[in-house]
Protein backbone atom coordinates (compact mmCIF):
# COMPACT_ATOMS: atom_id res chain seq x y z
CA UNK A 1 0.00 0.00 0.00
CA UNK A 2 1.35 3.43 -0.93
CA UNK A 3 2.06 6.15 1.64
CA UNK A 4 -0.75 8.22 0.16
CA UNK A 5 -3.21 5.35 0.59
CA UNK A 6 -2.08 4.76 4.17
CA UNK A 7 -2.56 8.45 5.03
CA UNK A 8 -6.00 8.39 3.40
CA UNK A 9 -7.06 5.36 5.46
CA UNK A 10 -5.68 6.93 8.63
CA UNK A 11 -7.59 10.14 7.98
CA UNK A 12 -10.82 8.16 7.43
CA UNK A 13 -10.27 6.41 10.76
CA UNK A 14 -9.47 9.48 12.82
CA UNK A 15 -11.80 12.04 11.23
CA UNK A 16 -15.52 11.24 10.85
CA UNK A 17 -16.80 11.71 7.32
CA UNK A 18 -19.92 13.89 6.93
CA UNK A 19 -23.08 12.27 5.57
CA UNK A 20 -23.61 12.99 1.87
CA UNK A 21 -27.33 13.59 2.42
CA UNK A 22 -27.58 15.74 5.56
CA UNK A 23 -23.88 16.76 5.79
CA UNK A 24 -24.16 16.71 9.59
CA UNK A 25 -24.05 13.15 10.91
CA UNK A 26 -20.96 10.94 10.68
CA UNK A 27 -20.96 8.17 8.07
CA UNK A 28 -21.38 4.56 9.13
CA UNK A 29 -18.79 1.99 8.01
CA UNK A 30 -18.34 2.08 4.21
CA UNK A 31 -21.74 3.68 3.53
CA UNK A 32 -21.41 7.47 2.91
CA UNK A 33 -24.51 8.35 4.95
CA UNK A 34 -25.20 8.65 8.68
CA UNK A 35 -27.43 6.31 10.68
CA UNK A 36 -30.28 8.84 10.51
CA UNK A 37 -30.19 8.93 6.68
CA UNK A 38 -29.50 5.28 5.87
CA UNK A 39 -33.22 4.45 5.61
CA UNK A 40 -33.70 7.37 3.23
CA UNK A 41 -30.93 5.94 1.03
CA UNK A 42 -32.46 2.46 1.12
CA UNK A 43 -35.84 3.89 0.18
CA UNK A 44 -34.53 5.75 -2.86
CA UNK A 45 -32.70 2.62 -4.06
CA UNK A 46 -35.94 0.65 -3.77
CA UNK A 47 -38.25 3.31 -5.28
CA UNK A 48 -40.48 1.42 -7.77
CA UNK A 49 -41.09 2.15 -11.43
CA UNK A 50 -44.56 3.63 -11.82
CA UNK A 51 -45.38 0.99 -14.46
CA UNK A 52 -43.66 -2.32 -13.69
CA UNK A 53 -43.17 -1.73 -9.97
CA UNK A 54 -39.48 -2.71 -10.02
CA UNK A 55 -36.64 -0.65 -8.52
CA UNK A 56 -34.63 1.40 -11.03
CA UNK A 57 -31.81 -1.16 -11.13
CA UNK A 58 -34.29 -3.92 -12.05
CA UNK A 59 -36.74 -2.04 -14.31
CA UNK A 60 -37.53 -3.92 -17.52
CA UNK A 61 -39.91 -1.42 -19.14
CA UNK A 62 -39.28 -0.76 -22.83
CA UNK A 63 -38.60 2.92 -22.07
CA UNK A 64 -35.52 1.99 -20.05
CA UNK A 65 -33.97 -1.00 -21.84
CA UNK A 66 -31.36 1.04 -23.70
CA UNK A 67 -29.51 2.09 -20.54
CA UNK A 68 -28.65 0.62 -17.14
CA UNK A 69 -29.21 2.89 -14.14
CA UNK A 70 -29.25 2.83 -10.38
CA UNK A 71 -31.73 5.52 -9.27
CA UNK A 72 -34.79 7.44 -10.42
CA UNK A 73 -33.80 11.06 -10.99
CA UNK A 74 -37.29 12.35 -10.18
CA UNK A 75 -36.67 12.01 -6.43
CA UNK A 76 -35.26 14.88 -4.34
CA UNK A 77 -32.82 12.52 -2.61
CA UNK A 78 -31.45 11.33 -5.96
CA UNK A 79 -30.92 14.91 -7.11
CA UNK A 80 -29.04 15.55 -3.89
CA UNK A 81 -26.80 12.51 -4.53
CA UNK A 82 -26.12 13.55 -8.13
CA UNK A 83 -25.37 17.09 -6.94
CA UNK A 84 -22.82 15.72 -4.49
CA UNK A 85 -21.12 13.86 -7.33
CA UNK A 86 -21.05 16.95 -9.55
CA UNK A 87 -19.94 19.51 -7.00
CA UNK A 88 -18.32 17.64 -4.11
CA UNK A 89 -17.07 14.29 -5.40
CA UNK A 90 -15.44 12.77 -2.33
CA UNK A 91 -13.65 9.49 -3.02
CA UNK A 92 -15.82 7.35 -0.74
CA UNK A 93 -19.01 8.69 -2.35
CA UNK A 94 -17.79 7.90 -5.86
CA UNK A 95 -16.68 4.42 -4.81
CA UNK A 96 -20.00 3.67 -3.11
CA UNK A 97 -21.97 4.63 -6.22
CA UNK A 98 -19.53 2.90 -8.59
CA UNK A 99 -19.81 -0.37 -6.64
CA UNK A 100 -23.53 -0.49 -7.24
CA UNK A 101 -23.46 0.76 -10.82
CA UNK A 102 -20.74 -1.70 -11.85
CA UNK A 103 -22.85 -4.57 -10.51
CA UNK A 104 -25.47 -3.76 -13.18
CA UNK A 105 -22.97 -3.81 -16.05
CA UNK A 106 -22.55 -7.41 -17.12
CA UNK A 107 -22.11 -7.12 -20.87
CA UNK A 108 -19.09 -7.66 -23.09
CA UNK A 109 -16.84 -4.59 -22.99
CA UNK A 110 -13.30 -3.85 -24.11
CA UNK A 111 -13.12 -0.63 -22.13
CA UNK A 112 -15.06 1.97 -20.17
CA UNK A 113 -15.51 5.53 -21.42
CA UNK A 114 -17.59 8.51 -20.34
CA UNK A 115 -19.52 11.59 -21.47
CA UNK A 116 -17.08 14.44 -20.75
CA UNK A 117 -18.04 17.48 -18.73
CA UNK A 118 -18.32 20.92 -20.30
CA UNK A 119 -14.91 22.70 -20.35
CA UNK A 120 -16.25 25.59 -18.27
CA UNK A 121 -17.51 23.29 -15.51
CA UNK A 122 -14.32 21.27 -15.54
CA UNK A 123 -12.27 24.44 -14.98
CA UNK A 124 -14.68 25.72 -12.33
CA UNK A 125 -14.83 22.56 -10.20
CA UNK A 126 -11.43 21.13 -11.06
CA UNK A 127 -12.58 17.66 -12.10
CA UNK A 128 -14.87 15.70 -14.41
CA UNK A 129 -17.42 13.82 -12.31
CA UNK A 130 -18.37 11.42 -15.11
CA UNK A 131 -14.72 10.50 -15.54
CA UNK A 132 -14.34 9.83 -11.80
CA UNK A 133 -17.40 7.57 -11.83
CA UNK A 134 -16.26 5.81 -15.03
CA UNK A 135 -12.77 5.30 -13.62
CA UNK A 136 -14.18 3.67 -10.48
CA UNK A 137 -16.54 1.47 -12.52
CA UNK A 138 -13.69 0.44 -14.83
CA UNK A 139 -11.58 -0.58 -11.84
CA UNK A 140 -14.34 -2.80 -10.52
CA UNK A 141 -14.86 -4.42 -13.92
CA UNK A 142 -11.09 -4.84 -14.38
CA UNK A 143 -11.23 -2.84 -17.62
CA UNK A 144 -9.23 0.12 -18.94
CA UNK A 145 -10.66 3.64 -18.75
CA UNK A 146 -10.61 5.13 -22.27
CA UNK A 147 -10.94 8.80 -23.17
CA UNK A 148 -12.89 8.61 -26.43
CA UNK A 149 -14.85 11.88 -26.48
CA UNK A 150 -14.21 15.59 -26.12
CA UNK A 151 -16.83 18.26 -25.39
CA UNK A 152 -16.69 21.58 -27.25
CA UNK A 153 -19.97 23.14 -26.13
CA UNK A 154 -20.47 25.73 -23.41
CA UNK A 155 -24.28 25.37 -23.39
CA UNK A 156 -25.75 23.89 -20.22
CA UNK A 157 -28.33 21.34 -21.32
CA UNK A 158 -30.50 21.31 -18.19
CA UNK A 159 -32.13 24.55 -19.38
CA UNK A 160 -32.99 23.11 -22.82
CA UNK A 161 -36.14 21.33 -23.98
CA UNK A 162 -36.01 17.82 -25.43
CA UNK A 163 -35.96 19.11 -29.01
CA UNK A 164 -33.32 21.71 -28.15
CA UNK A 165 -31.15 19.02 -26.58
CA UNK A 166 -31.30 16.98 -29.77
CA UNK A 167 -30.27 20.00 -31.86
CA UNK A 168 -27.49 20.97 -29.44
CA UNK A 169 -25.78 17.62 -30.00
CA UNK A 170 -24.57 18.79 -33.43
CA UNK A 171 -20.90 19.58 -32.97
CA UNK A 172 -21.10 19.30 -29.19
CA UNK A 173 -18.77 16.28 -28.99
CA UNK A 174 -16.17 14.69 -31.19
CA UNK A 175 -14.52 11.28 -30.89
CA UNK A 176 -10.91 10.13 -30.98
CA UNK A 177 -11.02 7.38 -33.66
CA UNK A 178 -7.70 5.79 -32.63
CA UNK A 179 -8.97 5.18 -29.10
CA UNK A 180 -12.33 3.89 -30.32
CA UNK A 181 -10.84 1.48 -32.87
CA UNK A 182 -8.58 -0.03 -30.20
CA UNK A 183 -11.58 -0.70 -27.92
CA UNK A 184 -14.58 -1.42 -30.19
CA UNK A 185 -16.95 -2.65 -27.46
CA UNK A 186 -17.50 0.23 -25.06
CA UNK A 187 -19.38 0.91 -21.85
CA UNK A 188 -20.40 4.59 -21.82
CA UNK A 189 -20.87 6.20 -18.38
CA UNK A 190 -22.72 9.42 -17.50
CA UNK A 191 -24.39 10.85 -14.42
CA UNK A 192 -28.01 11.42 -15.55
CA UNK A 193 -30.22 10.42 -18.47
CA UNK A 194 -33.02 12.97 -18.85
CA UNK A 195 -34.26 12.75 -22.45
CA UNK A 196 -31.58 10.37 -23.70
CA UNK A 197 -30.33 12.85 -26.32
CA UNK A 198 -26.77 12.97 -25.00
CA UNK A 199 -26.40 9.19 -24.73
CA UNK A 200 -27.91 8.64 -28.17
CA UNK A 201 -25.73 11.34 -29.70
CA UNK A 202 -22.51 10.16 -28.07
CA UNK A 203 -23.26 6.52 -28.93
CA UNK A 204 -23.79 7.49 -32.58
CA UNK A 205 -20.54 9.49 -32.64
CA UNK A 206 -18.63 6.54 -31.17
CA UNK A 207 -20.13 4.10 -33.68
CA UNK A 208 -19.23 6.44 -36.54
CA UNK A 209 -15.67 6.49 -35.15
CA UNK A 210 -15.45 2.69 -35.28
CA UNK A 211 -17.17 1.31 -32.19
CA UNK A 212 -19.00 -1.96 -32.79
CA UNK A 213 -21.17 -1.76 -29.68
CA UNK A 214 -21.84 1.03 -27.18
CA UNK A 215 -23.69 0.16 -23.97
CA UNK A 216 -24.77 2.94 -21.62
CA UNK A 217 -24.94 3.09 -17.83
CA UNK A 218 -25.86 6.14 -15.77
CA UNK A 219 -26.31 6.91 -12.11
CA UNK A 220 -29.90 8.14 -12.49
CA UNK A 221 -32.66 8.28 -15.09
CA UNK A 222 -35.88 10.26 -15.37
CA UNK A 223 -38.97 8.06 -15.21
CA UNK A 224 -41.13 7.83 -18.30
CA UNK A 225 -44.55 9.51 -18.18
CA UNK A 226 -46.27 7.16 -20.64
CA UNK A 227 -46.76 3.43 -20.32
CA UNK A 228 -44.43 1.42 -22.61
Amino acid sequence: MSVKAKLYNLRRTLLPRPCMLCRRGACIHSVPVCKDCVEELRAVLKEPCRFCGSPAAECTCAHHRDVRFLLWYDLPTTKKIVGMLKYDAKKERVEFLADRLAALCNGRYDGVTYVPRRPKEKRLYGYDHARLLAEAVAKRLDLPLICTLECHSHIEQKFLSASQREKSMHGRYHAFPEAVEAYPHLLLIDDVCTTGATLRGCSAILREAGAKTVSAAVLAKVQANKKP
